[in-house]
């Protein structure tokens, strides 16, 4: 579930969130200048944003085809509601394979990013993951051939 609760930012904060969503591996003093603050206000303010849970987690970027996977696949499930519901998306959250999972509205009940190696890895995992399961009424993919825009910053 997306959290609803907000905490308050002023500019500063914005401006600070807007730098370090770009490179957090900057100096506090570069930080600092060009979201034009101090660097004891930067520190003070980057503490309270990490404690009150504004920022999440701080992780590095992986150029996923330098590690040998090369399939991105989005993966759109229409599945039982109920318990089974439920234990799909327990099994979801736990599968390596899968980095991302949202329940949505529409014409799916699930969207899944999955990354794989190859073709006949993501063969393989799809029909004893998914296509298998009865929990599972459709299964639709989509295989990305070419990625047009990945961003991880959230406009402020």
């Amino acid at each position: 579930m997306i959290e609803n609760a907000q905490t308050p930012l002023d500019a500063c904060d914005r401006r600070i969130l807007a730098e370090i969503q770009h490179d957090l591996r900057r100096s506090p003093d570069e930080i600092a200048e060009a979201a034009g603050t101090s660097v004891s206000s930067y520190r003070r303010r980057l503490k309270r944003l990490r404690e009150s849970g504004v920022i999440e987690r701080e992780v590095a970027l992986v150029r996923h085809g330098q590690l040998g996977i090369d399939i991105i696949v989005m993966v759109s499930l229409n599945e039982e509601r109920g318990p089974e519901y439920d234990r799909l998306k327990r099994i979801y959250r736990r599968s390596p394979q899968i980095t991302q999972c949202y329940s949505v509205t529409g014409d799916a009940d699930l969207i899944l990013h999955v990354h794989m190696p190859d073709m006949a890895t993501f063969e393989n995992w799809i029909e004893t993951n998914i296509i298998e399961d009865q929990a599972v009424k459709r299964c639709t993919s989509h295989v990305v051939y070419s990625r047009v825009k990945f961003e991880t910053a959230i406009e402020l």
